[in-house]
Parts: C-alpha cells; sequence; structure tokens
C-alpha cells in the first residue's frame, strides 16, 4: 500500500434494491490515526454502507479499498484487516463469552491468542464475566463482548456501527476514551445517533441521508452551519432527505 494512502478508502459507492438506491455515489476516506463519525437518519443508508465496507454486501457499483485491499475482489482478504462491530451481532446462544471470543482469534489466525484474548478483554472489561452463556448477557454486556471480538486481531482498521449502544452513561464514557486510544494507531468509522458523542470523540463527521452524503467536516465546522448548534445543522442537512 502507498504510504499515504488512506486504510478506508471509498469511491462513487452505490447499492440499490431494485430501483431504490440504499448508497448512492458515496465517497469517502479516512486515514490512520483519525476517528470519523457517520451521522444520518433512520433509512439514510448507515448501516448498508458499513456492511458493504466490511464485505458483508456486494455493491452495485463503486469501489472499496481497506488497508489497500479490494474489497469487492477480494472481501476474505479485505476481513483481515478490519474489525467490524454490526448494528446487531448474532447471539451464539450455545458459547460462553470464552468460547465465542477464542473462536473469533481462531478465525482471525491470531498468533499470540492468549496474549491478544487477554488485552481485547481486559479492556472491555469482559474478563469478568467470560464462563456466562452469550444468551444470558445483557445487551450492554453483549455489545462489549462484541467489540473485543471486533479488536481482537488489533487491525488497522475499525468499522463500528453504534458501538454505545445498550451501555450505561458510565460504560459510554469508559468505551468513548478506548476508541480515542484506538484511533491513535488505527482508522476508525463508527456510526451514532448521538450528536453529543459525535463532538465529544470525532476528529470528522461524515452525515448522510437519503444514501448520498451532505456533510464531511469537523464537529466544530458542521456546529456553524447550525449557528454554533450541531443538531440544528443535522436536521436541516437532512429533513425531508433521509426518514425513508
Amino acid at each position: 500500500m502507498p504510504k499515504n494512502q488512506p486504510l478506508i478508502d471509498v469511491a462513487h459507492l452505490t447499492k440499490k434494491f431494485g430501483d431504490v438506491s440504499a448508497v448512492e455515489d458515496v465517497s469517502l476516506q479516512v486515514n490512520k490515526g483519525e476517528l470519523v463519525g457517520f451521522m444520518g437518519p433512520n433509512g439514510a443508508g448507515k448501516s448498508t454502507t458499513m456492511r458493504l465496507l466490511a464485505g458483508f454486501m456486494k455493491p452495485t457499483s463503486g469501489s472499496i479499498h481497506i488497508n489497500g485491499v479490494d474489497v469487492v475482489k477480494n472481501p476474505g482478504d479485505a476481513q483481515m484487516h478490519l474489525g467490524y462491530l454490526p448494528e446487531q451481532g448474532g447471539i451464539y446462544s450455545d458459547l460462553t463469552v470464552a468460547e465465542y471470543l477464542d473462536f473469533i482469534a481462531r478465525a482471525y489466525h491470531v498468533a499470540d491468542k492468549e496474549k491478544a484474548l487477554a488485552t481485547a478483554t481486559n479492556m472491555t472489561r469482559c474478563h469478568t464475566f467470560l464462563h456466562r452463556n452469550m444468551a444470558g448477557l445483557s445487551k450492554g454486556m453483549r455489545q462489549r463482548v462484541f467489540f473485543a471480538a471486533a479488536i481482537v486481531q488489533d487491525p488497522p482498521v475499525l468499522i463500528l456501527d453504534e458501538p454505545t449502544d445498550g451501555l450505561d452513561p458510565n460504560q459510554k464514557h469508559e468505551m468513548r476514551l478506548m476508541l480515542k486510544q484506538l484511533a491513535k494507531h488505527k482508522a476508525v468509522l463508527l456510526s451514532t445517533h448521538i450528536l453529543e458523542e459525535a463532538e465529544a470523540v470525532c476528529d470528522r463527521v461524515l452525515v448522510i441521508a437519503k444514501g448520498r452524503l451532505v456533510a464531511d467536516s469537523t464537529p466544530k465546522e458542521l456546529a456553524k452551519q447550525g449557528k454554533g448548534d450541531i443538531q440544528i445543522a443535522f436536521r436541516v442537512l437532512t429533513t425531508n432527505r433521509g426518514d425513508a
């Protein structure tokens, strides 16, 4: 990969379902050391875009490169360079937390598996309930486990769909601190519905409405469009565009 190439590089990405465009001509880049927020109203195309980037869905057109690897042509190879936290992860009810994370580590062929698992579970505070079954966990606990799974192979790219969903206020604070720490050495793209969260942790904010990017700026610059209020700016950019 060329030295200055973004770790996430998306050009003219489009995804159609029949005659409906869920994602329309989206281009974006995220560099190493950046934590970029991805925002939009429900139905705007956020989760579809993130599934496309993670290689779990094929685009109608456009290109996606993760750490220089073409996701469309080589999705399996590209997935070895990223950690993905989906909007809703599978529960794997017959596995304990330890068994599930061990399975993920083996799937990624993690070299020093025990060290990687210890690092991921301590960072996400999953180490206190490793022997509990996945089916018996609260939503917040499951979210922490799925985040541990996303970082266990220490990937250069993180794609996180609503990472703080289901967490209590203290856990959200811890997660935000963790994201800022991880972003120092990775490219992180996260979706969020919480405007204050984007202001608190993100270097840049992308706003999508009705499948199209309508903003790419710093939180401060975005707030200026709403006369200092990021919520007003968000409403102006997305009203009558994304609530499909």
